[in-house]
């Protein structure tokens, strides 16, 4: 499978292209989505947990439309610089943790919409329950440790090292 998703002519192009609209475009887009995603979901938890206290929090349910904006950018850009070099990406721990803070991040994103922002009460009068401070802690949580687990895939013998598994250096 890996083989095949590598050996496509999308993968190739964005893999070797000199093209401006090849790697370094689709990394560019990468950034966007994530600054998108990580920006707006920062934003929501510091609102949540007291920062800015003048923004309403019913505005904030609005920005959940940004979130997945930026989520599918980052999809579509992460599976083509996931397909260019799928045999490294995939033997990557720091890839797969990178993954699983994404979905848990997203899962977080949703279950604030979905358990706190529903309550419009609470949300018009703005207050801000328990839940909802500790969903903010997670979110961010989950969300810099993307960006950092995202990072660290440019360093695989350095994470390697660290977790001593074969190929890594110490």
């Amino acid at each position: 499978m890996l083989d095949y998703l590598q050996n496509l002519a999308l993968a190739d192009w964005v893999r070797s292209s000199p093209s401006l609209f090849a790697y370094s475009t689709v990394l560019t887009a990468h950034g966007v989505g994530l600054g998108i995603v990580v920006g707006v979901n920062t934003v929501i938890a510091l609102r949540l947990l007291g920062v800015a206290r003048d923004i309403p929090l019913a505005a904030l349910r609005r920005l959940y439309g940004m979130v997945w904006i930026g989520f599918f950018i980052n999809l579509v850009s992460g599976l083509m610089l996931f397909i260019a070099e799928a045999h490294t990406m995939a033997a990557m721990v720091a890839f797969w943790a990178k993954l699983l803070f994404v979905a848990s991040g997203m899962i977080v994103a949703e279950l604030l919409k979905r358990f706190y922002f529903t309550d419009l009460a609470s949300v018009q009068a703005g207050v801000v329950t328990r839940v909802g401070r500790n969903l903010a802690i997670l979110s961010l949580g989950c969300w810099y440790l993307a960006l950092i687990a995202g990072r660290l895939t440019a360093y695989p013998d350095m994470v390697n090292g660290w977790l001593h598994l074969s190929g890594g250096s110490t």
